[in-house]
């Protein structure tokens, strides 16, 4: 992230300075610094202004900044059942192993596509199609990796884009929610913990070509299976606009799965609020997150990519900074 620190006064032609930089203001009087090479902390910045005749003014007074550094994915591996890094963090591939179902474009994006047929094996069957990423450095283990225990808070930050894969640039889905799912995005339940298999707590999907929020939850001592009557199932957003292909979308989750007090989940999509639900979430066992997609098996070819990851669990500090 870059952060632009604007300087309260200054005359056009103005020097700012500060400690690690110098600015020379425009016509206007504006003027930003670009700070890309501080590190991940809080840092303080205060300016003078000074003509070309060496008048110098005193200082402003102190802006705070905090400035978060996104983490590179390093250690990468496309083979099923390896793991790469996110930063400190590391991830389970969960692919069909072919050449095109997960890249590294470059330090910041991973690439995923699917095609019919493309499963996880030998643990999905032929009705999914599956290329993602676990989360397995948080928490505590399970037979999958790692899970984050319930009712810790957890942020969850990337963007996402969907490549064109119809006429006229367009994206097509053919799984809504009549006939199926695309899941760009899941909160996932422990459910070796759990006894049963479940739907995630909460996704982001896409119904059609919109992009969807969804989320589901049973009270305490409640069945969570799909044909239980105790599931709850909540749409809680869906976007009015069909998504634009080759456009990124910059997503940002607040949440709490808790289904015994204090649950939460806040969205937001490209900066503007979507959905912010207080209530129950979740089953009760703890859960992990995946990048990447998951969909009920269909014969369109989909590619999506993911830039920018970053999950804070429990604190401010990203996950993705931390050692596993």
């Amino acid at each position: 992230m870059t952060i632009m620190i604007p300087l309260i006064f200054a005359l056009a032609g103005s020097v700012v300075a500060n400690i690690s930089d110098t600015r020379i203001a425009d016509a206007g009087g504006s003027w930003n610094l670009l700070a890309e090479s501080l590190s991940d902390d809080t840092r303080s910045f205060a300016g003078t202004h000074g003509n070309m005749a060496g008048n110098t003014s005193a200082a402003s007074q102190p802006v705070s900044r905090t400035r978060t550094v996104i983490p590179s994915i390093t250690a990468f591996s496309a083979k099923p059942n390896t793991r790469l890094l996110i930063g400190g963090d590391s991830y389970l591939v969960e692919t069909a192993g072919k050449s095109y179902s997960l890249t590294n474009p470059d330090p910041q994006t991973l690439r995923f596509e699917v095609r019919q047929g493309d499963n996880w094996a030998p643990y999905d069957g032929s009705y999914c199609d599956r290329s993602e990423i676990q989360d397995i450095s948080t928490g505590v283990a399970t037979n999958w990796g790692a899970v984050i225990p319930a009712g810790t808070p957890i942020g969850i930050d990337y963007h996402l884009m969907v490549e064109a894969n119809g006429p006229n640039g367009s994206f097509v889905n053919t799984q809504n929610s009549s006939n199926g799912w695309f899941i760009v995005g899941q909160m996932s339940n422990d459910n070796i913990a759990g006894g049963v298999a479940t739907s995630p707590p909460f996704a982001v999907q896409m119904d059609g070509d919109h992009l969807q929020i969804v989320a589901r939850y049973v009270l305490p001592g409640g069945n969570p299976s799909n044909s239980s009557s105790d599931l709850h199932m909540m749409t809680l957003w869906t976007d009015p606009n069909p998504i634009q292909a080759g456009v990124y979308k910059d997503i940002n989750v607040k949440a709490n799965v808790s289904n015994s007090g204090g649950g939460y989940l806040q969205v937001e999509i490209d900066g503007k609020q979507v959905v912010n639900y207080q209530g129950p979430l979740g089953y009760g066992q703890g859960t992990f997150w995946n990048y990447g997609v998951y969909r009920s098996t269909a014969p369109e070819t989909t590619a999506v990519h993911y830039r920018n990851l970053m999950i804070t669990i429990g604190s401010s500090t990203p996950v993705s900074s931390r050692r596993p």
